[in-house]
């Protein structure tokens, strides 16, 4: 019979060390900046654990009773997990900005659901999603990883344990092989989309599992290793185990491309310590120090409830200082002591009935936060009419440029808890292209039978302009087409995303410019995002070499100026209810002259600037004439933008009829 330890005080003394480097890196994550390896050793115990657990039961009765194994996990789990997300869900409407709601919400239902992770995944390649601030709930897609695998290891064990029996083979022997496969493919999947997509890569299942069947191969094999039973080697395994976390801890950081072959490192850290079991060195406890037994016992709940808490303090505040950060761990650990005695323990050994309520009370739990989840984002995308408003209360940009009266006691729009979604239509439409394809994605707007083609291509600071030019289009009876591209400037230049490799954007561009004489367009409207980790020479040239390929082609470039970047976050700060402290020195968030530069000298292109209907002589507002002007730091909301188009028309050369 296999013969892993079933209770183990040096495992949940790693738990204390996991669950620490995951805190310290939350609070503080300049000084642990590589913290989040914690979760990986949390997936080897996890793995480690589960299949040992099954396998004995397996080998004891001869089966595996997926009705026990589910209903021992959700009383282990859903309880405390569920108790969190409905505190969550109250302290979103209580602490958050509104302006965050709308992305907080969903992910409190994906979370509910065991999805947080793929949610997660899908978030971080989307660019209106990557900018997002940490949601309350977002450490829940480490939960969400495991509990699928907790769904599909038993059926893997169940499916062995037949082939085994078929085929007169030992059991062990076939899970070796089974997890083995598992390992060696979600490994190679790791490393291969880390390479590829590292934002998706960190979150998607197939790329983390293998973490996991590392724990199962430890427990099969564990019993074997027999070098650890000699001399000194226990204690050398601890070492080095320990030493390989918490290398990794300070080492890695948000620039590591992770998981892939990095993740190797803490991983096998964690099963070196496994291996080496109950270490003591004369005074030296190990892992077996009471204390870190305590936090290993609470690791769960403190591992939950301590997101909430992290960004709740951190609203508004940029960097958690010392004496908030001791604070908060104090906090976490009170709260997680109380959810583990009287939540976790009272119904994982539940036996009463009248014990088992509160798992029903879980699932309803579950049910309530994705039915109100989906009820509050339909009401709150129900507000996005307000934004379609006009009229006199809403003078926006006409306040600056032609000193239009704005009426008082107007509320602005739009509203704050949409002001995010208030996106340009290539977004709804799906043809804006993600950070992932080469190839390019139209939109047709403007007379879309109009006999004369402009195209407007770019990043997202090119996208903001669709509302404004499908105004001009059609006043001017042009058919518009949309080319653009998360974070890749219409510029011959080689940028990266978050520092990591960016292979599509460079083979897009180029596309794009084939797209564009093939719709034999006449003028091409352009702009783009800062790129400060780019030369500023180096970008003059890009741009002067691309708009050169045009102009050849006989193609008018029209580059519209970026527009000014605010050193806040704008929902935020108008929710705090001062409007009058949200702004900032024009001088200081004005863009570069960058595209002023590259037009020196050329013919067939123009640059516009559209500061002054967005800033003041001084100073950029939030809000300009009851219009709210940006829905994040850098991108202007539609409906400013939209009403822009009377400005950026005549500027162009095209002005609209009065």
């Amino acid at each position: 019979m296999l013969q892993t330890r079933t209770v183990c005080p040096e495992i949940q003394g790693l738990r204390a060390v996991a669950v620490g480097l995951v805190l310290l890196f939350h609070i503080w994550p300049a000084f642990m900046p590589g913290g989040y390896v914690g979760v990986d050793v949390f997936f080897v115990i996890s793995g480690y654990l589960m299949t040992g657990l099954l396998v004995r039961s397996a080998m004891r009765d001869g089966s595996v009773s997926l009705i026990d194994f589910y209903s021992r996990r959700a009383r282990r789990l859903l309880p405390a997990a569920t108790t969190v997300l409905a505190a969550s869900f109250l302290a979103t409407f209580a602490f958050l900005p509104q302006t965050r709601w709308l992305e907080t919400v969903p992910q409190i239902a994906a979370s509910a659901l065991y999805v947080q992770n793929w949610a997660l995944a899908r978030s971080a390649v989307d660019y209106l999603g990557a900018e997002n601030a940490a949601s309350p709930v977002q450490h829940y897609w480490s939960l969400s990883i495991e509990e699928q695998f907790y769904f599909i290891w038993p059926l893997v064990v169940i499916a062995a344990l037949h082939f085994a029996r078929r085929f007169g083979v030992s059991l062990r022997r076939t899970l070796l092989v089974a997890l083995g496969l598992i390992f060696v493919g979600s490994l190679a999947a790791s490393i291969y989309i880390t390479a590829q997509d590292p934002a998706r890569a960190y979150f998607v299942t197939h790329t983390r599992i293998w973490e996991l069947a590392l724990g199962g191969l430890l427990a099969l094999t564990i019993h074997r290793i027999v070098f650890l039973r000699h001399g000194g080697m226990p204690a050398a395994a601890l070492i080095f185990g320990l030493a390989a976390i918490v290398w990794s801890a300070f080492a890695y950081s948000s620039a590591t491309q992770f998981p892939g072959t990095a993740a190797l490192v803490p991983t096998l850290g964690a099963a070196l310590v496994i291996a080496a079991g109950d270490v003591r060195l004369g005074a030296f406890r190990g892992l077996n120090a009471s204390w870190l037994s305590w936090i290993g016992d609470r690791s769960y709940s403190i591992y939950l409830w301590h997101g909430l808490l992290v960004v709740i303090c951190s609203v508004n505040i940029p960097t958690i200082g010392l004496g908030r950060g001791i604070g908060l761990i104090a906090l976490s650990l009170v709260i997680a002591h109380f959810s583990y005695l009287h939540i976790e323990q009272r119904y994982r050994y539940a036996r009463k009935k009248a014990d088992w309520l509160p798992l029903g009370f879980g699932f309803a739990s579950i049910i309530a936060c994705v039915a109100a989840a989906a009820a509050l984002q339909h009401w709150m995308l129900g507000e996005t009419a307000v934004a379609l408003k006009s009229g006199p209360r809403y003078p926006g940009p006409a306040a600056l440029l032609r000193s239009v009266e704005v009426p008082q006691g107007v509320d602005a729009i739009p509203a704050l808890q949409v002001l995010k979604r208030d996106l340009p239509a290539v977004y709804s439409n799906n043809c804006h292209q993600d950070q992932k394809s080469a190839v390019p994605k139209t939109c047709d707007f403007g007379d879309v039978n109009g006999k004369q083609t402009v195209v407007l291509v770019g990043d997202s600071h090119a996208a903001q302009w669709v509302a404004a030019l499908d105004i001009v289009a059609k006043a001017q009876g042009w058919k518009l087409v949309s080319i653009t591209k998360s974070a890749c400037p219409f510029n011959r230049i080689h940028v990266q995303k978050s520092g990591k490799p960016y292979p599509s954007c460079e083979p897009w561009r180029e596309n794009a410019l084939n797209t564009i004489r093939a719709l034999g367009a006449s003028i091409v409207f352009t702009s783009q995002s800062r790129y400060g980790d780019i030369d500023h020479d180096t970008q003059v040239q890009g741009l002067r070499s691309l708009w050169q390929d045009l102009t050849s082609a006989g193609i008018d470039v029209i580059a519209i100026r970026d527009t000014p970047w605010m050193p806040f976050e704008p929902g935020d700060c108008l929710a705090g209810g001062n409007p009058a402290a949200c702004t900032a020195p024009r001088r200081q968030v004005e863009a570069s002259t960058i595209y002023r530069e590259a037009a020196a000298d050329m013919t067939g292109v123009r640059v516009i600037d559209l500061t002054d209907g967005i800033c003041g002589p001084e100073t950029c507002e939030t809000i300009v004439g009851n219009v709210i002007v940006w829905r994040d730091r850098h991108h202007l909301t539609t409906t400013y933008a939209t009403a822009l188009a009377p400005h950026l028309a005549k500027q162009a050369g095209f002005p609209l009829a009065p």
